[in-house]
């Protein structure tokens, strides 16, 4: 047999540990052999491709457990703010996508809190007063709006201000366009949603990014309508019918907030029909989606113990149903065969959520994986509940670094408490990762670095001061909450793959041919050194389609 593109010259990491390997031969979409450059070289002829990965580490293709991939890549061909590391560079950006763009509204996103704590529509106005805008912040639970959009929407002085939200407003008491929370659904639900070509053409843009990190698959974390957004499962659809869509992909259906315990059974009952039409178009949407809460940032995540602001004081949050109703929703979906795939950022949210999987798995028995996305507080007897409850922890590494607006909120002890990573591995809980993009950058070695030192880099283009000769960058507990190097790179890969898709993600005779080579071998760096990290090659199904 002669193979069709040998990997030679690295070290592989297997998707569970680095072994003695240095080389791995791929025919037919499948690995065919691993072994040392001999071994391997012994497939190849005049006719096979020869990468040579220069000693950088050979690893299964990263699969993003939790993303909003689609949008990330309807933002990227509308106005996408996210390159901009100064005020006038995102402001240029503004006034670029305003001069290409003829839409009645101008959308997109990614601005940065660093650079505008407080928008406003004035702003806005100067560049475009005659068409409405509307950007999402970086983290998506914000939009900066111009006054047309204000206008359009029927936002004024007197519209009241939203539960869970906040219209800012300026001395006068006018809106200054600038909406958290639930407040930019006022303006979302008149913002225009993307057509199905635009989410198509968003797919395959976000499939060519994730390319170039090494990303290989992922889980999109909803399906259905949202905050102004149309339901993307068309897109998907489409993608595998005419096989532009190459990553294997799953996806979660989305149970909006506010569902009432009496109507719990009818969407399990829509879920299913969903699920198995999609499932007979080859998309796997066996995985519920539901945010148990909102986020610290906007004190909406649901806390035990209330937030340090003393405009909501004794304010602990609330839950976006009622604790009845996700018990129900927990266990009619459990029973119905259904994963759970929870957003949850405060430590009630949390406690809340592991009574009721400990109710479903008493009455329905062991079923599917249920996993658990972002949490930034857990209080650590719960923490040790992931494992015996079988519930996976689904990382976002890249938030686990000390978040000085968080810690005003919440305080030093919480926030050094946050993202127990370690506690929940001990408990014997599987482990998998994702990055929420656009909520933040789908750069799996950024979050893989966050997740081992417990530090994040600077913003581009935000200046810190140097730290004194020998001190280190301030962690979350980095002594005991940190995850080694071979956890977190076994999250991304094979704990991933083996959550979302079914299948082990790893680098062994006969596994699918998902594979991506590091710029260097991260084991043989300093800690410090992974934040440099790139992708140099990226193969799907044994196909190269990304080479740096």
């Amino acid at each position: 047999m002669i193979a069709e593109t040998v990997i030679v010259g690295g070290r592989i990491f297997d998707g569970r540990a680095l072994t003695s390997n240095t080389a791995v031969a791929v025919s037919g979409g499948r690995i065919v052999r691993v072994g040392s450059d001999a071994a391997v070289g012994e497939l190849a002829d005049a006719s096979t491709r020869v990468i040579d990965a220069r000693g950088g580490l050979i690893h299964p293709g990263f699969v993003d457990a939790h993303a909003h991939a689609v949008f990330a890549g309807v933002e990227r061909l509308s106005i996408d703010l996210t390159p901009a590391t100064s005020v006038q560079e995102t402001l240029d950006l503004i006034r670029e996508g305003a001069r290409r763009s003829d839409g009645a509204w101008l959308t997109g996103g990614g601005w940065s809190h660093d650079l505008f704590p407080v928008p406003t529509r004035h702003q806005l106005d100067e560049i475009v007063p005659d068409r409405p805008v509307a950007l999402s912040d970086a983290g998506h639970h914000t939009l900066w709006v111009n006054s047309k959009a204000l206008e359009l929407a029927g936002v004024d002085r007197n519209t009241p201000q939203p539960h869970n939200g906040v219209i800012h407003l300026d001395e006068a008491g006018d809106p200054i366009g600038y909406l958290n929370e639930t407040a930019a659904e006022l303006v979302g639900r008149v913002v225009p949603p993307a057509t199905d070509d635009e989410m198509y053409e968003g797919l395959l843009n976000a499939q060519e990014h994730l390319w170039s990190l090494g990303v290989t698959g992922w889980h999109e974390a909803i399906l259905g309508e949202y905050n102004g957004k149309a339901d993307c499962t068309p897109a998907f659809l489409r993608g595998i019918a005419d096989r532009t869509l190459k990553d294997q992909t799953s996806g979660a259906l989305w149970v909006a907030p506010g569902l009432r315990q009496e109507d719990v059974p009818a969407l399990v009952a829509r879920f299913i029909e969903r699920r198995d039409r999609n499932a007979a178009a080859g998309f796997d949407t066996s995985t519920a989606k539901a945010m148990i809460d909102g986020v610290p940032h906007g004190e909406t995540a649901a806390l035990l113990e209330p937030y340090f602001n003393h405009t909501h004081d004794g304010f602990t949050g609330e839950l976006h149903f009622t604790e009845d109703t996700i018990r129900d929703l927990v266990a009619q979906l459990d029973a119905a065969g259904f994963a759970l795939h929870l957003h949850i950022m405060g430590d009630r949210g949390i406690r809340v959520a592991l009574d009721a999987i400990e109710v479903a798995r008493a009455v329905n028995g062991a079923g599917r994986r249920h996993h658990i996305a972002h949490l930034s507080m857990v209080q650590p007897e719960d923490a040790r509940r992931f494992g015996p409850l079988g519930i996976t922890a689904n990382i976002q590494g890249l938030w686990a670094a000390p978040d000085p607006y968080v810690v005003a909120l919440i305080g030093e002890e919480r926030m050094s408490q946050g993202y127990p990573f370690r506690t929940i591995a001990d408990s014997g809980a599987d482990l998998a990762m994702g990055s929420d993009w656009p909520v933040s950058p789908a750069d799996p070695w950024l979050a893989i670095h966050v997740a081992v030192n417990r530090w994040a880099p600077p913003p581009p283009g935000i200046e810190v001061p140097p730290l004194p000769a020998g001190a280190t960058p301030p962690a979350l507990d980095a002594e005991h909450q940190s995850l080694t190097l071979s956890q977190a790179l076994g999250a991304y890969t094979s704990g991933s793959t083996e959550l979302v898709l079914g299948r082990p993600g790893r680098i062994r005779v006969g596994e699918r041919a998902d594979l991506a080579v590091a710029t260097a071998d991260p084991f043989a760096l300093p800690p410090e050194a992974l934040v440099s990290l790139q992708t140099a090659v990226t193969l799907v199904a044994g196909e190269v389609v990304f080479e740096r």
